[in-house]
């Protein structure tokens, strides 16, 4: 197998999975593992995850340097990628940051990028670079930015970037070829069928003949997970609905019904007064999610007595756990890495003192993976084509407290963006509010006047959550305001624009197009994006004139509406939500 070392970063899963895909038997370990086990497992090549830390601080985590005696091929990616270079004699130092969307220029050819052309895109999110190599080390690839993007040194290999993101859109051949070629894996095969007749399996022997309540939120990960648990426990099984009264308009009795199409006799249960007051003065957006998740589990408890279940089969998924476990490396213990990027009502905002057992068959799997879960469970299409929904629901795209006001201000405007954005086939879209108080104006560079027509750029005093080298970041909201010319640029170069100005400014995390501007005092933020896993996006591509229209509708409808801009962001630097 090859063994993937996990030193904290959020890809280190997607890098299984890729393999997986392709047919490679794959396992993640801690970062200290032994050499003597990784023998016994028989592996045929080490990969070493991406990381929030830096090489060159105390305390940072390396590997066993008999791992390195081992003969076997290992290819370092981001932190990993720096690390290699560390052991073999070259420098790392701190940079000039590159996030998201990146040009890599292949200088030389080699086994590992058989398949690349001269340029490619690739995922970068990295804070640091390798300065230096021994001289018998072979520099392989560079960007703009970082002259070292990929070096190989005998049997290791590095790269700066994350092949295993779907927005490094040859990635997957640069792990084929280190998997195939380089260590001399064998092909396998994953099955769906076989998952499906393993998680009903596991599910019937933990509920072990009492009763389960599933929590339904009409989204796709939660459906599917209902369609499986049915199967396995038949009426032992209670789906229920929570209407928090953060849920889209009339969203709740749509969710109901169509749980209803499917067979499945759906509890509505009405909550809204009990979220709304729970939520209202909690501006803290870790705290406002973990007050959801308590709500939430004492809800789905006080439900499980009345029907007598004692189990809670929840769809939580890999992106879910990622995120809220990892993301701040002065929280790692040993060989445990910490903290959270963003915490999830479902994982981290849980309560310790939980009265209910609960089980999550989707945990290891991402959204396509659900999705091909669902088709094969039989799930109707207008089911696979449903956006997602956060379990948080609006109060999770509202900045500052959540009032009523906003609330239904946001309903609205969500109805309105979301019948149009969806034009644009992107896989999630939305409106959010964010309180409009500007804190500064940034002062950058002359040439973005004339390359990128920027007339201004604002902060606002609001914070967002984002991602910047595997790192946890509350950040800044940047509005960039520019001139007509703007809008007629190649997306290619609204892209590079967003790259700059979140690298360039290093608290900065999203970049806000205005489009449109009154006199109110809420801003309204458009975002959709293209994504096949949630862990990295690219800003769906959608025509600035659709945009505008939408921003003039919008502002024309609700007074209290400021300015409405489009979020140019990828993810990272940026989350997908804003909250």
């Amino acid at each position: 197998m090859i063994a993937i070392l996990d030193f904290g970063g959020q890809y280190v899963f997607n890098i299984k999975r890729n393999l997986n895909e392709m047919g490679f038997e794959a396992e993640v370990f801690p970062f200290d593992v032994s050499a003597s086990l990784l023998k016994r497992k028989k592996v045929t090549g080490v990969i070493l995850s991406g990381g929030p830390y830096s090489v060159y601080e105390k305390d940072a985590p390396v590997l066993k340097e008999e791992i390195l005696e081992l003969d076997v091929p290992i290819l370092g990616i981001c932190y990993g990628h720096q690390l290699l270079a560390t052991l073999i004699g070259g420098k790392v130092s701190s940079g000039l940051g590159e996030y998201g969307f990146t040009e890599v220029f292949k200088k030389v050819d080699d086994v590992l990028f058989n398949g690349w052309e001269k340029k490619e895109i690739c995922w970068m999110s990295h804070g640091d670079r390798v300065e230096s190599l021994p001289s018998s080390a072979k520099i392989l690839a560079s960007t703009g930015k970082t002259k070292i993007a990929a070096f190989v040194y005998k049997k290791l290999y590095g790269v700066q970037f994350h092949p295993e993101v779907s927005h490094t859109p040859k990635g997957h051949i640069l792990l084929k070829n280190f998997a195939q070629h380089i260590c001399g894996e064998k092909k396998r095969s994953w099955d769906v069928k076989s998952f499906v007749e393993r998680s009903i399996k596991m599910i019937r022997k933990t509920v072990n003949g009492s009763r389960a309540v599933v929590a339904v939120s009409g989204g796709i990960d939660s459906t599917t997970l209902c369609l499986l648990g049915k199967r396995a426990l038949g009426s032992k099984l209670i789906p229920i609905h929570i209407d928090t009264g953060f849920m889209r308009k009339n969203e709740s009795e749509k969710v109901v019904n169509a749980l209803s199409s499917l067979g499945l006799d759906c509890k509505l249960i009405s909550a809204q007064e009990e979220f709304f007051q729970r939520v209202k003065d909690v501006e803290d957006l870790d705290e406002r999610r973990r007050v959801i998740g308590e709500v939430f589990i004492r809800i789905l408890e006080r439900v499980s007595k009345d029907y007598g279940c004692e189990w809670l089969l929840q769809g939580t998924i890999a992106p879910d756990v990622i995120e809220s476990t990892r993301g701040q490396s002065k929280r790692r213990k040993k060989s445990k890495h910490g903290g959270w990027i963003k915490l999830h009502h479902n994982v981290g905002g849980l309560p310790k003192d939980t009265n209910i057992g609960i089980i999550e068959p989707l945990r290891e799997l991402f959204k396509y993976q659900v999705r091909l879960l669902a088709k094969h469970l039989g799930l109707p299409e207008e089911f696979l084509r449903r956006q997602p929904f956060p379990g948080p629901g609006l109060a999770c795209r509202i900045g500052g407290k959540i009032t009523r006001e906003k609330v239904e201000l946001l309903k609205e405007v969500t109805d309105i963006a979301e019948r149009e954005l969806k034009k644009f086939n992107p896989s999630q879209y939305f409106a959010a509010i964010v309180e409009d108080e500007v804190t500064m104006n940034l002062n950058f560079p002359v040439a973005w006047r004339k390359k990128w027509f920027v007339n201004r750029i604002d902060i606002l005093s609001q914070k967002s959550i984002g991602v910047k080298g595997d790192e946890r970041l509350l950040g800044q909201i940047s509005l960039i305001k520019p001139n007509d010319e703007f809008f007629g640029l190649d997306w290619l170069e609204v892209l590079k624009l967003q790259s700059e100005v979140t690298s360039f400014f290093k608290d900065v995390c999203r970049a806000v197009v205005i489009t449109n501007e009154s006199k109110g005092k809420y801003g309204i933020v458009l975002r959709a994006v293209d994504t096949k896993d949630f862990m990295t996006a690219m800003p769906t591509e959608i025509e600035w004139g659709s945009i505008k229209r939408l921003g003039e509708e919008i502002i024309s409808k609700f007074p209290t509406v400021s300015f409405v801009g489009y979020e140019i962001t990828t993810k990272p630097p940026s989350t997908i939500e804003l909250f």
